[in-house]
């Protein structure tokens, strides 16, 4: 039997792309299962837990470089830059997750209903309830954005509903927190509200950069570090002392820059680090007021 060798090439030819379309598809097809079991085992592990947890506490690997490093950003800027009693930090008073300040006691993988799909070109969607017992209005959906790295498919960010990104609000929120730390405003209104409650002095602490220049009502100086017994019996005086000199320049004045010093009442205020600290203590500025109590030289 002769074997026609011109038909055997175009059919060989034939074999082969249809076995490079199968592979292709298999391809294509694992990466799309890559995907939805990404989103999946995520809330499997995040279900499962008992208590909510941060995107700052979830695992390495699970973000895109570029993502993790807004939410470090977000960590540290909250760290360093907010002292006052407001809540800091992206998903700090809700579950970013589950998009939701609370959730069911007895909320699990199993009873949430979990639905997950592709909806678009590297774009996932997880449905879910984080209230079966109590109807759709707890229904949820968040749609994840997929990039892939050299490690496995990695997620770049968070669409929630009323077109909110995680992104987006990471980027507010570290903003929000810088602005709120230029404020004269904001930090001076802290810092005297504590003084004025003797019990919150060791809040005032926050708002001081060390060591702090002290100077007593003797008009003796001296620098202090946070552990120096002296520096609570300072802010004791100024609370016992209080005074009407709490008074903030006018905004053009109290616009912030590297270096600038601003004195409101007895206290010193300097930007430095991004943000205005208490950098100087003189109690003589409070001679023209009859003192409550004596404090002890600072020598």
């Amino acid at each position: 039997m002769k074997i026609n060798k011109k038909r055997l090439l175009p059919l060989g030819i034939g074999l082969f792309v249809f076995a490079m379309v199968g592979l292709l598809a298999d391809k294509a097809w694992s990466e799309k299962q890559q995907q939805l079991d990404l989103i999946t085992d995520f809330y499997r592990d995040h279900l499962a837990r008992p208590d909510k947890r941060q995107p700052s506490q979830v695992p390495p690997g699970f973000f895109t470089p570029e993502l993790e490093a807004l939410i470090d950003a977000n960590n540290q800027l909250c760290y360093s830059l907010s002292r006052s009693d407001d809540i800091c930090g992206y998903g700090a008073d809700s579950d970013v997750f589950l998009d939701a300040q609370e959730a069911s006691p007895s909320l699990d993988f199993e009873r949430s209903s979990f639905r997950i799909s592709r909806v678009g070109d590297n774009v996932v969607e997880a449905t879910f309830n984080v209230y079966p017992d109590m109807g759709t209005a707890y229904d949820r959906q968040i749609r994840y954005v997929l990039v892939q790295e050299d490690e496995g498919w990695r997620v770049d960010d968070m669409l929630f509903s009323q077109n909110r990104s995680m992104r987006v609000e990471l980027l507010q929120e570290n903003d929000a927190i810088l602005a709120r730390a230029r404020d004269l405003g904001d930090t001076a209104g802290w810092v005297f509200n504590y003084l004025r409650n003797g019990d919150m002095l060791d809040r005032a602490v926050r708002f001081i950069a060390f060591p702090v220049q002290v100077c007593d009502q003797y008009g003796v100086c001296a620098a202090m570090k946070r552990d120096d017994p002296r520096l609570m019996q300072a802010l004791d005086y100024l609370s016992d002392n209080k005074s009407d000199t709490d008074v903030l320049p006018p905004p053009a004045e109290a616009q912030a820059a590297d270096g600038k010093v601003i004195a409101i009442g007895a206290l010193d205020f300097t930007f430095q680090n991004r943000a205005w600290w208490v950098t100087r203590i003189d109690l003589r500025r409070l001679q023209g007021i009859k003192p409550a109590s004596g404090l002890p030289p600072t020598v």
